[in-house]
C-alpha cells in the first residue's frame, strides 16, 4: 500500500462526506418546500374567510355612515344656500366695499 492507494481512499471518503450532507440538504430543503405549500393552501382558505366578512363590514359601514351623514349634509347645504341668498339680496355696506377692494 503506497501513498497514491491512501490518497485515492481520501479522496472517496472526502467526496462520500459531501455527497451525504447534499442528500440530507436537498431531502430537507424538499419537506420544507412541502410544509410551506401545505401552510400556504390551508391560509388561503382563511385568507378569502376573513376577505368575505370584511367585505360585509365595509358594505355596512358604508350603509351605516351614509344614512348617518345624510341629514347633516342636507342641512349643511341648505345653510350654504340661505347663507348665498341672503348676502346676494342684502345691501351692501361700506366694509364690504373695501374687502373686496383688498381681495383684488
Amino acid at each position: 500500500m503506497d501513498l497514491a492507494f491512501w490518497r485515492d481512499i481520501s479522496r472517496f471518503y472526502l467526496l462520500s462526506m459531501q455527497l451525504v450532507v447534499t442528500l440530507v440538504t436537498a431531502v430537507v430543503l424538499y419537506f420544507v418546500v412541502r410544509g410551506v405549500m401545505i401552510a400556504r393552501r390551508k391560509a388561503t382558505s382563511g385568507v378569502k374567510l376573513a376577505r368575505y366578512y370584511v367585505g360585509i363590514g365595509r358594505m355596512q359601514t358604508t350603509k351605516f355612515a351614509d344614512k348617518a351623514a345624510t341629514p347633516l349634509v342636507r342641512s349643511h347645504g341648505m345653510a350654504a344656500r340661505g347663507d348665498a341668498i341672503f348676502r346676494t339680496l342684502a345691501p351692501s355696506s361700506p366694509t364690504d366695499k373695501v374687502i373686496s377692494k383688498a381681495k383684488e
